[in-house]
């Protein structure tokens, strides 16, 4: 009207902004039917259909261009309650998503899904084939991102454990002893990877117990710790008793001593070896480990052999520990060694062998071996070097329990070898006459030459200082570094022609003693002593030949 008759036009802006607010209006309408339409088409899409990774794209691209509040269409309604609840939704499908995927995770079980809807307070059947995008978002999964990720992240810890257990048992399923004959039964084979998977699978089942995701599994874990450590007790205490009825048998079952000496003890020994051979029948007939471990009554019947080989033991220690208070050097060697010699003890020629590890220098005795059997005369002994023999005097007859000839045989030696010195130190008279020592060590073993040139040399020495004390001759200690000088000077002599072994090491032992011994004459000479009681003659090691009161016979 205003047009036609001219007339000023009025300006309605509320009408404008009526009309702008209205086609705003119809806008974010139209914007929230597109997203429900788009969502409501999702929401049909089975469980096993569901591409999350799709469906994420789609929604970022929503938030960043339909749905975006900084977007120039949406600056007007950005601030409206339709658009900000649109906009809520996005953002919640946004969180659903990733943990819709998370639920496809292959380790979820339906105990896993009871969780879950115990968790939203809702109920879905996971399992039925109409199972659909539709009952996820009806869950408000948004409202629980932790407990969703936190149920899938126990889902898949449990399925390691139970992998873990089922692995192990499979492992033991595969286990079997293996066995070795041993004479009229068998014995344990190795050992070392049975050992291996209880040590690692026993570690492995403590470090289940301790995960809270243990729970489901805990009574099939629990039970496995009790196997294990089961298996462990047997296979240990297993070995002990075979270890032990393996060294003890042949003493208890096979020597005549023992079984004299300790009657009842060998009679346990006896139901013992029994007991074992029958045990073992039955582990070869069934070898699967954990069966034969954890066989009714296993470990005590192990258990009882254990402490009755152990109680043998200590008998046979302590019948052990009479012969060696009778020989001591019996101290020296092993029980083994030490039962090899009583169970041989009526056969010297057999404990010969063992003789050389009683003492340091003696490697072993030589006998007469013409006779009947058992030999029993011994002629002479060998030196540990082998190079060297000495005979007795008189031959020695091992007579009586293996102990006590050995005693024996210990004083003969020592006889024998105190009556070779005395003879070797009398004849040292001839060193300056007749028989030089480089020619007359060739009659004595290396330990008598060496022992009868350091008695002379301290007797010598001695003389020496008493002629100076009591006014004779002024140069005697020249005069015996001047024999010393010259009786080396003869053994080098003879040490650079062509000698044995055993005469070329004798030489140079008794050389390099008679070199300190020329040393400690010359500091005498140098230093002017003459007084025997001086520290630096009494400091030196000196030998002498003296004789006890009552024994005619001289000592060393």
């Amino acid at each position: 009207m205003e047009s036609l008759f001219d007339m000023q036009r009025t300006n309605y802006k509320a009408l404008k902004d009526c009309k702008n607010e209205l086609v705003s209006l119809k806008e974010m309408w139209d914007l929230i039917a597109l997203i429900d339409n788009q969502f409501d088409s999702w929401k049909q899409t089975l469980w096993d259909q569901i591409n999350t990774d799709n469906l994420t794209a789609l929604i970022k691209d929503m938030q960043s261009k339909q749905c975006n509040p900084t977007a120039p269409q949406n600056k007007i309604i950005s601030k409206w309650r339709g658009f900000v609840a649109l906009n809520d939704r996005v953002k919640n499908m946004n969180t659903v998503l990733p943990l819709i995927a998370q639920l496809h995770s292959e380790f979820m079980m339906p105990r896993h899904w009871k969780k879950l809807m115990h968790v939203t307070g809702q109920h879905v059947d996971h399992a039925s084939p109409k199972f659909c995008m539709e009952d996820l978002i009806k869950l408000h999964l948004y409202k629980y991102s932790e407990e969703v990720t936190e149920i899938v992240d126990g889902a898949q810890k449990e399925s390691k454990i139970e992998g873990k257990v089922n692995n192990i048992a499979k492992t033991w399923d595969d286990q079997f002893f293996t066995f070795e004959e041993k004479g009229d039964t068998h014995v344990l084979g190795e050992l070392g990877t049975i050992i291996e998977f209880v040590e690692t699978q026993s570690l492995e089942l403590m470090t289940m117990m301790a995960s809270k995701e243990v729970e489901e599994f805990k009574e099939n874990v629990s039970k496995w710790q009790q196997t294990l450590k089961k298996v462990d007790q047997v296979i240990d205490i297993w070995g002990k008793v075979q270890k032990n009825w393996a060294r003890l048998n042949p003493i208890f079952l096979a020597s005549e001593d023992i079984r004299s000496q300790l009657p009842d003890d060998t009679k346990r020994f006896e139901k013992v070896d029994l007991d074992w051979k029958e045990l073992m029948r039955d582990a070869v007939e069934n070898n699967h480990v954990v069966e034969a471990c954890c066989f009714e009554g296993r470990f005590e019947a192990l258990d009882g052999m254990h402490q009755d080989i152990e109680t043998c033991e200590k008998a046979l220690n302590a019948y052990l520990e009479e012969k060696k208070k009778v020989f001591p050097r019996f101290y020296f060697i092993a029980n083994q060694a030490l039962l090899d010699i009583l169970s041989n003890g009526n056969d010297p020629v057999i404990v010969n062998t063992q003789v050389g590890n009683c003492f340091d220098g003696l490697k072993d005795c030589v006998f007469d071996m013409t006779g009947p059997q058992p030999y029993k005369t011994a002629l002479g002994m060998n030196a540990k070097d082998g190079e060297e023999y000495v005979e007795f005097p008189t031959p020695f007859v091992c007579n009586g329990a293996v102990e006590h000839y050995l005693c024996d045989l210990e004083t003969k030696m020592q006889t024998t070898l105190k009556e070779i010195l005395i003879d070797a130190r009398d004849t040292t008279e001839e060193w300056d006459m007749g028989k030089p020592r480089h020619i007359w060590l060739n009659d004595y073993c290396a330990q008598i030459s060496l022992l009868a040139t350091q008695i002379v040399w301290t007797e010598e020495t001695q003389r020496a200082f008493e002629e100076l004390e009591n006014g004779g001759s002024e140069t005697a200690m020249k005069d015996s570094y001047n024999l010393v000088v010259n009786r080396i000077t003869s053994l080098i002599e003879r040490v650079r022609t062509d000698l044995t072994p055993e005469v070329r090491i004798k030489i140079i032992t008794i050389i390099t003693i008679d070199v300190h011994a020329r040393d400690v004459v010359n500091g005498f000479v140098q230093k002017k002593i003459v007084d025997s009681g001086s520290f630096a003659w009494t400091s030196q090691l000196r030998f002498y030949m003296e004789s006890r009161p009552k024994e005619p016979k001289k000592v060393c």
